[in-house]
């Protein structure tokens, strides 16, 4: 006898397609949230933040401004006013800023002084210093042969476009005379320590405030060792890499067999842009110097920032890139005299 229902849906499934049907039409008209290209994050997409830009999560950047974002926000009491964000570093950070996409942002000074030197109208205004950047040139474990000296024979992390790091690792091989190779590898910051580990990249350059977790792990864990620099190459560098000083990383400093390294390092410093209100920068760092001793507890690199006034001028002036009103009228209030261009403090006066 035929079957009539053949290819029909029984009664009882009925209720249930209906409810699929509808929920499918729903998502449909849903629409996709707006996109655009790395390492523009989602949360720039909203205006109920106040927005610090970082760096990635190989440096110091990254973690010290989510540490400073949640102190200052603690004392503001309440958990939404500033928020970090995720990028590729400095170069990134400074353009954000100089577009009006955050608040503030963290940045290696020769950065900021050639942004502010090729734009007569930059909005870039210094806030504060912050610590200074070491520059680690981490090598894979001797089984690899990865070679005797920088950047070796095989791939290479050079640090991620748009990043100071790149930069300088570009600089340092120009410096001394070393042929730029194209097999520097585009890897994401988190794959960078296994990378190492297995081989698969013989150097990688870490620029990023003492200590560093990364190049820790990457010498305690994995067989890996520093790079130390002769006084000849320090010299040439210093002369190539803008804004750069010598730098000694103590023996032991990351593991007992670290033997004693020489190489460079880079101011940073906090930057704004000139429309960033006075009381907001003022707040910052009213907060950034009352939790200096607080906060290197939970990164030692925080200890390293300036707290007196004088001081943190002096480092600021390197940069050649006026300091913003709000910093001003803090130190005003906080020394008790006013700070004048005719101490060599760039103003917009």
């Amino acid at each position: 006898m035929k079957n009539n229902r053949c290819g029909s849906l029984p009664t009882f499934i009925w209720p249930f397609a209906i409810i699929l049907a509808s929920l499918a039409i729903l998502l449909l008209a849903v629409p996709e949230p707006p996109r655009a290209e790395a390492p523009v994050p989602p949360q720039l997409y909203s205006s109920s933040f106040q927005l610090i830009a970082t760096g990635n999560r190989l440096g110091t950047y990254y973690p010290v401004g989510y540490i400073l974002s949640s102190w200052i926000n603690s004392q503001l009491g309440s958990e939404g006013v500033f928020k970090p964000v995720e990028t590729n570093g400095s170069v990134d950070n400074v353009r954000l800023l100089t577009q009006g996409k955050v608040l503030l942002a963290m940045a290696e000074s020769r950065i900021i002084r050639e942004s502010y030197a090729g734009n007569a109208s930059s909005p870039l205004r210094v806030v504060w210093p912050l610590w200074n950047d070491v520059v680690h040139i981490v090598r894979a474990p001797e089984r690899f042969d990865p070679g005797k000296t920088f950047p070796g024979h095989l791939n290479v992390f050079l640090g991620q476009t748009n990043s100071s790091t790149r930069r300088t690792s570009l600089e340092i091989m120009e410096a001394l005379g070393l042929f730029r190779r194209q097999n520097s590898a585009e890897i994401p910051p988190e794959a960078v320590l296994n990378s190492l580990a297995n081989g698969s990249i013989g150097y990688a350059t870490i620029q990023a405030g003492m200590p560093n977790r990364n190049v820790s792990d990457a010498l305690i864990f994995h067989e890996c060792s520093l790079v130390s620099l002769s006084d000849t190459e320090i010299e040439k560098i210093i002369g190539k890499v803008a804004t750069s000083r010598r730098v000694t990383i103590p023996a032991g400093y990351y593991g007992a067999n670290q033997p004693e390294v020489h190489t460079i390092g880079l101011s940073n410093m906090l930057v704004a842009s000139v429309d960033t209100s006075d009381e907001a920068v003022e707040v910052v760092i009213e907060n950034l110097i009352k939790g200096v001793g607080h906060l290197k507890m939970h990164h030692q690199a925080i200890g390293n920032i300036p707290v007196d006034p004088e001081f943190a001028q002096s480092i600021m002036q390197e940069a050649g890139v006026p300091f913003h009103k709000g910093t001003l009228s803090w130190i005003e209030k906080n020394t008790g005299r006013q700070q004048a261009a005719g101490n060599g403090v760039p103003t917009d006066e």
